[in-house]
């Protein structure tokens, strides 16, 4: 549970960061419908983040298949486990 708290901050920090928005709130639940700037772009930008955070390696696949910050927590999660 600890981890997750851990990664959603981070992913808050990312995000806010990436989107120039300070007050931008974001959860687990929160999706590229959500935001409306989260475009291919966006999302390349959010991946090589993510990856230099965490120092984690996310593949073409994955990358294609996020769509939420869930996503995003579950493959780190994944990579964290040694999956």
């Amino acid at each position: 549970m600890a981890e997750l708290l851990n990664a959603l901050t981070k992913l808050r920090t990312i995000f806010r960061d990436i989107f120039d928005d300070d007050m931008m709130s974001i959860t687990e639940s929160t999706s590229k419908m959500d935001i409306e700037d989260w475009d291919s772009v966006a999302q390349i930008k959010l991946v090589l983040a993510i990856e230099e955070e965490f120092a984690v390696r996310l593949s073409t696949e994955e990358v294609s298949s996020i769509k939420s910050v869930a996503g995003f927590i579950d493959v780190i999660q994944r990579h964290l486990a040694g999956q």
